[in-house]
């Protein structure tokens, strides 16, 4: 039988990371694009869609001459991309506005209007999900608020998986691990409700067709394959949310099994096989059937990486000299100091707070400086105070009855095993890295590896493919003793996070109006 490869493309943040695969999952090529956000107003981020194309079309190109393979052996091809993203198009798949995505939080004033309708809390049941500016549902409202020419001319309004699958097919769709951005999807039924959409006044002829990230919902099309290098009739699967597309390439395959991403917008994907309605959190739908995924996002995953720019040029330089980045050489500075960082606590709200806040005032804080306290204390307490953050979430989940069966970390800060062991004593769990047979991690790319090969019939079950990429496990085991300690300086994070939001407030009022 001949060989055959999958293509998955991953459009990010900040870059487009495209693999292609043997179909045994060994990585044949890898390629990357980045591209800069555009904010012309403070709480604004956005980017024209079609720098995505552009990015997917160059790295396929590369990834194909990297490997040298056939086209024409390709079987499949898998897309995953950032959540709550809102882009208008025409018929023929061209956007109206540039893009806004995830980060984008211009709605807030009708975020205000879609809390005070009378239905208000029915929105919020039906998908699970709080309103909040992040969302697709108020920025809907602000294009009709403000642009009501590109609200009415649109074709359809897509979320940025869906826009990339309809420019590989012509296809117009949104997969259920997307749809939770709209809060007139009705996650129990998987359909678009029409009372809650007339709420929000929005007609449903212009929402794309719902459909599992597995389906295979169209093939490559002659223009794309002319743009790609792909071959004219390659199928290409719905795909996914890059979250959830993380969670199952970090091993989360069965109910209880939870991941955190540590990266610059972190997060914790908990697999739950019920609906969780928990609007301090986000719910959304796992990619294997019968699943769904209780996440938290949290954004202080980059206070290492403001350390590094502001006050880490000693380990930028001396790194550069003997091999190895800054990040290593801080996590050997942190062994230095003991758990609990001297009593130095960091607040890692250096861009607000996603979950469970919701807000964009809160700031980084050190609590509880003092002349004895170290460098080593100082990066102590930003890993520690990142862990914080996420473990706060979770004490939140576990109001709801749920329970941990297996804690899988992924991301780069994986790479620290001084954070690592941070993470199990805070959380109290063994904190586990599954790794490949080669002794990589998984990742977005071998998640959605996984989710074409099923897809386009390569492989089986979603679960039992992944389980079998990633069969090796590095655990870090809690030290209860640690534990202990930690939670009693989670209760005073906790209480300095919440006493502070009234002051966060004034100061971002204060610091506006003298801009």
């Amino acid at each position: 039988m001949a060989l055959r490869h999958i293509l998955t493309v991953d459009v990010g943040t900040s870059s487009t990371k495209t693999a292609l695969w043997a179909e045994d999952g060994h990585l044949l090529a890898h390629a990357s694009y980045t591209y800069p956000l555009s904010r012309p107003e403070p709480l604004w981020a956005e980017i024209d869609a079609n720098i995505w194309w552009q990015a997917v079309c160059s790295t396929i190109q590369e990834v194909i001459s990297k490997s040298g393979i056939s086209p024409d052996t390709i079987a499949g091809v898998g897309v995953d991309a950032v959540g709550w993203t809102m882009i208008p198009v025409d018929s023929a798949g061209n956007p109206l506005h540039p893009a806004m995505i995830w980060l984008d939080r211009r709605a807030e004033r009708e975020t205000a209007d879609l809390k005070s309708l009378p239905d208000a809390d029915r929105l919020v049941n039906l998908n699970a999900n709080p309103l909040d500016a992040a969302y697709i549902t108020p920025k809907l409202v602000w294009l009709k608020n403000n642009h009501r020419d590109i609200f009415d001319a649109s074709f359809k309004y897509m979320e940025a998986t869906g826009f990339i699958i309809s420019r590989f097919t012509g296809e117009f769709v949104c997969d259920f691990t997307q749809a939770y951005g709209y809060h007139f999807f009705d996650i129990r039924r998987e359909c678009w409700d029409q009372k809650a959409a007339e709420e929000i006044d929005v007609t449903l002829e212009k929402m794309p067709r719902l459909c599992r990230s597995v389906d295979v919902i169209g093939q490559v099309t002659g223009k794309a394959a002319a743009q790609t290098g792909l071959k004219k009739g390659t199928p290409v699967i719905a795909g996914c949310l890059d979250a959830v597309a993380g969670a199952l390439g970090s091993g989360v395959a069965q109910p209880g099994q939870t991941n955190e991403q540590g990266g610059q917008a972190g997060g914790v994907g908990i697999s739950l096989d019920h609906i969780v309605v928990e609007p301090r959190l986000i719910f959304s739908h796992h990619v294997i059937p019968g699943q769904y995924l209780l996440q938290a996002g949290t954004v202080g995953g980059g206070s290492l990486g403001w350390f590094r720019d502001q006050l880490g040029h000693l380990e930028t330089s001396a790194g550069s000299l003997i091999g190895q980045n800054a990040f290593e050489l801080f996590s050997r500075q942190v062994q230095k100091s003991k758990p609990g960082a001297g009593g130095l606590l960091f607040l890692p709200y250096m861009a607000g707070e996603r979950t469970p806040l919701w807000s964009s005032l809160p700031r980084g804080v050190f609590f509880g400086l003092t002349y004895s306290t170290t460098r080593a204390d100082m990066l102590r307490a930003i890993m520690e105070g990142c862990a914080f953050a996420v473990y706060d979430n979770l004490q939140i989940a576990e109001e709801h009855g749920v329970e941990i069966e297996e804690f899988l970390g992924s991301g780069g800060a994986t790479q620290s095993t001084v954070w690592c062991q941070i993470k199990a004593d805070i959380y109290g769990k063994p904190f586990v890295i599954a790794r490949r047979p080669d002794g990589g991690e998984g990742g977005h790319d071998l998640g959605l590896f996984a989710l074409t090969a099923c897809g386009i019939g390569l492989a089986g079950s979603i679960s039992e493919t992944i389980t079998s990429l990633l069969p090796n496990r590095q655990i870090f085991e809690p030290s209860m003793v640690n534990h202990a300690m930690y939670e009693e300086l989670f209760q005073v994070y906790r209480a300095v996070s919440r006493q502070n939001l009234e002051s966060f407030a004034k100061l971002d009022a204060i610091s506006r109006s003298c801009a």
